[in-house]
């Protein structure tokens, strides 16, 4: 039998789906994508190609590894975050397609044509803190990361998307900065899933992505805690504070802002109208 792209999207999705994968077609187009090296609008113009096999060799490594739950960002080496390619690896957090609000939320904040500080706490792939500084130009970003193997990644990408303009810092919180500064807008993805929940999580996350950013001790809070203590200390007077949050978590992390000094706080939704992110300003 002669493989096709066609033949094999086909196999592909069907396999993968009884594995349990949950966008199984997908998953099938970037990876066969990938093992050809082309884009995913290039297999359906080639949809009958017959493939080598050393391309049949090459795809089927991938297959099995994502048939064994290991995230695609992993096997691709990469995944888009607003608009831009952003490296991942074993280590690294995935950047989700949620966080793209924190991003909007941040821009939306800051004042357009001005230099302005900012601070990206537990940044990751640096996927947040990268962004706002390649959209805004005027824009001096400071991303913290406490993991050694995110922080160089997230220093790989800062060096991409946005060379000079996005500094990476390895530590904890803010204890991390070289020195004593005040930011226009504080933002942070922190780890916020609570340790009770973790056997809810799917394989592609519980048994791949690092512990470290998913977990946020037995409510979730205990790292939104201590990012919103230092805020006082940190944020301008007038300056956005703004983080991801567990859908259950919107009511309590609000009270924490206020608590902090913070004002016209409020919980955003997510496109699947879940309370996804809290803000609110100095």
């Amino acid at each position: 039998m002669s493989w096709t792209v066609r033949s094999l999207l086909t196999w592909a999705r069907e396999w993968l789906g009884k594995k349990g994968v949950d966008n199984p077609r997908l998953d099938a187009e970037l990876l066969l994508a990938h093992a050809l090296g082309c884009d995913r609008m290039r297999l359906y113009i080639d949809i009958d190609r017959p493939l080598s096999a050393d391309e049949l060799a090459g795809f089927k490594n991938l297959i099995q590894r994502r048939a064994a739950r290991e995230p695609v960002a992993y096997i691709l080496g990469a995944k888009e975050f607003y608009g831009r390619p952003f490296e991942v690896g074993a280590g690294v957090f995935i950047p989700r397609p949620e966080t793209e609000l924190l991003v909007q939320l941040a821009l939306e904040a800051l004042p357009r044509g001005e230099p302005v500080r900012v601070l990206d706490l537990c940044a990751g792939s640096g996927a947040v803190g990268v962004s706002i500084a390649a959209e805004r130009p005027e824009a001096l970003v400071d991303l913290v990361e406490i993991s050694p193997a995110a922080a160089a990644v997230a220093e790989k990408n800062a060096q991409r998307h946005a060379p000079g303009r996005a500094r990476v810092y390895r530590g904890d919180l803010y204890a991390a900065l070289p020195e004593r500064a005040r930011y226009r807008a504080i933002i942070t993805n922190p780890p916020y899933v609570p340790a009770k929940e973790g056997r809810q999580l799917a394989p592609e996350i519980l048994d791949h992505e690092p512990h470290q950013s998913l977990f946020g001790g037995d409510d979730g809070l205990e790292v939104v805690r201590r990012a919103v203590a230092g805020v006082p200390e940190w944020l301008s007077p007038g300056g956005v504070f703004a983080t991801e949050i567990d859908p259950s978590q919107g009511g309590r992390v609000a009270e924490l802002c206020r608590a902090a000094g913070l004002s016209g706080v409020r919980v955003e939704r997510d496109l699947a109208g879940l309370d996804r992110h809290v803000l609110g300003r100095l």
